[in-house]
């Protein structure tokens, strides 16, 4: 059975394109190999990642993802079964929301969203914003 696995944290403070073009290189190596697909999110000095496969390798990617030193506050949104992958086309997708909100409107509709995750760790706006973000990019 699939699961997906939704969280947030907070962006260290300095941290570099190149550092955050990295993590998305590296992550779509890694889960290619694993069976796992999903979205990493940057909007307002936040992460919000979307990830999904097997329960336990996911969950086990989750244990390491909290100490990567690249964030903290790491907020566990969501883990739950997933019905069907949201994101089977994507080892990693990757969006910026404080670029694509300018570019269309459907983004400024996620960005909203996101707002409520951010101040209130919405767990129901993160998964609608995740819905949508899906429809948008593929």
């Amino acid at each position: 059975m699939i699961y997906s696995l939704c969280y947030i944290s907070t962006k260290r403070t300095g941290l570099l394109k190149s550092e955050i073009n990295s993590i998305i290189e590296t992550s779509k190596k890694r889960n290619e190999a694993k069976d796992i697909s999903g979205i990493l999110i940057e909007y307002k000095n936040h992460f919000i990642q979307h990830i999904e496969g097997d329960a336990v390798v996911i969950y086990e990617l989750f244990e390491k993802i909290k100490l990567d030193s690249r964030h903290e506050n790491v907020h566990l949104l969501q883990y739950s079964p997933l019905e069907n992958r949201l994101f089977d086309n994507w080892n990693m997708a990757h969006r910026n929301l404080d670029i694509d909100i300018h570019r269309d409107q459907q983004f400024l509709k996620c960005s909203n969203l996101l707002d409520d995750v951010i101040e209130n760790k919405s767990l129901w706006e993160g998964i609608k914003t995740i819905e949508l973000m899906s429809n948008l990019i593929q």
